[in-house]
């Protein structure tokens, strides 16, 4: 059996959103009224990005300086080990920015994962959305996480999926093994669809050597 393992970056490899981070610490507190109008589904998620992105005021460096400062689960780096070892393929695939990924992982000494996101651009002290994985039919998440594990997995793997929140419910329903924890497992358990719920990548990495052996 092969198997191909997709997994979310905020507040899955991160012990902290990004996104939400830098809204924090660089924009007004009315950022959060935005991020509650893109939890209702209601309104196309790249607007509301961008309208997020406006409300920060800072530069290039200083939130490289930030972002770098933001930690990921300590066990993270011994899951990516194994899936290494068993040559299993592994995508980041995150609705948060890829400037947050590349400067995390490169931080932590992490080289050579795929990742899947939104781009992130600097126009002076101006930030920049690009949403290249939009699906123009529903636009609940700027970066469609379903369409990418359809692009991604032609050779129809068996998938297990890691998240953690509101741009993980779509695409783990395509999945044959979820793991989950906070806004997503209690989605998942509210909807009664079967997964695995983790509090960091020990318990993942301990139920995938299962699901693999």
């Amino acid at each position: 059996m092969e198997y191909i393992v997709i997994c979310d970056f905020d507040g899955t490899i991160t012990i902290e959103d990004t996104v939400n981070s830098m809204a924090n610490k660089f924009a007004g507190n009315q950022w959060k009224n935005l991020d509650d109008m893109w939890m209702s589904g209601q309104y196309d998620a790249r607007e509301i990005s961008q309208k997020i992105l406006d409300m920060m005021k800072t530069n290039e460096v200083e939130l490289k300086e930030f972002i770098r400062g933001i930690a990921i689960d300590s066990k993270f780096k011994e899951f990516i080990d194994y899936i290494r070892e068993k040559c299993i393929e592994f995508y980041i695939i995150s609705d948060g920015f890829d400037f947050n990924i590349e400067n995390i992982l490169e931080n932590n000494e992490i080289e050579g994962l795929m990742s899947f996101s939104n781009i992130l651009q600097f126009e002076g002290s101006n930030l920049l959305g690009v949403y290249p994985n939009t699906n123009e039919n529903c636009r609940k998440c700027a970066n469609c996480k379903s369409n990418l594990i359809n692009d991604i997995n032609l050779d129809n793997k068996k998938i297990i999926y890691i998240g953690d929140g509101h741009s993980d419910k779509c695409a783990s329903k395509n999945a044959d093994y979820i793991f989950a924890k906070k806004d997503l497992a209690n989605y998942l358990r509210e909807n009664e669809i079967e997964f695995m719920e983790f509090e960091n990548f020990a318990d993942v990495l301990s139920k995938v050597k299962r699901i693999i052996s």
